[in-house]
Order: structure tokens, then sequence, then C-alpha cells
């Protein structure tokens, strides 16, 4: 299957930007370009003097501490989920051992 590339138009701080993307994620490129265009207008209207330049970067590095916090997130509770499943397998195994060992007396 070939994927099709296509040109998609996104609009940022009343910039447009062409990007080519696989055609299935052009959706996904829009809401993400809406998502970034908020928050670089919150910092911008908090920060009047900043130049877009500044404001883009301010907005990547608080979009990637919020990414990597998430991703720390979720690696935590993937440890604690496993954890709490070896524990009841662990249960299981002690109570089929039990079973079998009333079974073979």
């Amino acid at each position: 299957m070939t994927i099709q590339v296509m040109g998609t138009t996104v609009e940022v701080l009343g910039k447009s930007y062409k990007i080519k993307c696989p055609e299935h994620e052009a959706e996904a490129l829009q809401k993400a370009a809406e998502y970034l265009e908020e928050k670089m207008r919150e910092i911008r209207d908090v920060n009047h003097i900043l130049s877009i330049d500044r404001i883009a970067v301010i907005a990547a590095l608080n979009m990637t501490h919020q990414l990597l916090t998430v991703e720390h997130e979720k690696h935590v509770y993937t440890q604690m989920v496993n954890a709490k499943l070896e524990n009841l397998q662990n249960k299981l195994d002690e109570c089929l051992n039990k079973k079998m060992e009333l079974l073979s007396e």
C-alpha cells in the first residue's frame, strides 16, 4: 500500500505554513496547529513584548515538558499495573499449586 503524501496549509498566529504530510494525518496536523496557536496566543497575551520566535520556543518548551511529564506518568502507571498483575499471577499460581496438591493426595 502506498501512502499518499499531500500538502496542507496550517495557520499559526496569522502566518500560513505549507506542510507535506500523509493524507490520513492532515486532520490531526490541523488540530495540532490549532493547539499550538492557542498556546502561543496564551503566551503572547501575557507577555506582549515577545517576538514570535521567542513565543514559539516557549510554547515548544511548555508542550515538550507536558509531553515528557505524561510519558513519565504513563511509565510509572505501567510499572504499577505490571507489578499488580505479577502479584495476581503469583496468587493464582499458589492457588493452583495447592489445588494440585490436594488432588494428588
